[in-house]
């Protein structure tokens, strides 16, 4: 597979990727991929640099280019805590077992409800590109890898790498939350990310450092959504 035909992969057939796999495992894969010959050294460098790796099947064929992306070590996440009472936890602290404080799918942004979600997919493992650094005007800093998905103020869920200062992020309570700059970091540590448990799009979204934040699914199975409004205002 050439370059331009996994470009067009990565854009057009997520479909079957699948729903946890580390950042190890993605490498993994492409290095996989490119010692099989099923995909070029362009593709491989490309996939490497954007966070895309090939989702080979038993046969040796790719069934889809699948996005890796997670949150920084230390974000803080909010989960369900003690008594059912929520609280903030570092990402890395998260098992299995926790269930997330995830927005309600029948909720809008204007007033947010939420809902605990199990957790139906989990990923961690290393990161090679820098880290994306939004600090905002909440007094708080949302570290994530460069695919994650952002979701804005009016109601569309974008990648981290598209966006400057300025943008526009959504409080718990449903008020904007503005970026005031954004920077570049690398990380020594692992980075992870959630699927939760929702049956629509507009529920895969989390609480991370004060504001809404896609999870895993909207890097694989709803990546042909992104730039489309996912929750009404």
């Amino acid at each position: 597979m050439n370059l331009a035909t996994y470009q067009y992969y990565a854009a057009n057939n997520q479909t079957r990727c699948a729903g946890g796999i580390t950042q190890s495992e993605c490498i993994t894969e492409l290095t996989y991929a490119l010692n099989n010959q099923l995909i070029t050294a362009a593709a491989y460098n490309w996939g490497t640099a954007n966070g895309y790796y090939p989702a080979v099947d038993r046969y040796n064929k790719i069934a889809a280019v699948c996005k890796c992306g997670c949150f920084e070590a230390n974000t803080q996440v909010l989960v369900e805590g003690r008594d059912g009472f929520a609280e903030w936890v570092s990402a890395k602290n998260i098992s299995q077992s926790t269930k997330l404080v995830a927005l309600d799918e029948n909720t809008t942004l204007s007033a947010p409800g939420f809902i605990s979600q199990s957790i139906k997919a989990k990923t961690a493992g290393a990161e090679r590109a820098d880290l994306f650094v939004f600090a905002l005007d909440n007094g708080r800093a949302l570290k994530v890898t460069q695919n994650h998905g952002m979701l804005l103020a009016d109601g569309r869920v974008v990648e981290a790498k598209t966006l400057g200062a300025g943008a526009e992020f959504v409080a718990l309570d449903g008020a904007t939350v503005r970026v005031t700059s954004i920077s570049r970091e690398p990380t020594m540590l692992d980075v992870y990310n959630f699927e939760v448990n929702a049956d629509d799009k507009a529920g895969h979204f989390v609480a991370a450092e004060g504001v809404l934040v896609g999870d895993l699914a909207w890097q694989n199975q709803l990546a042909r959504e992104l730039g489309s409004i996912a929750v009404r205002r």
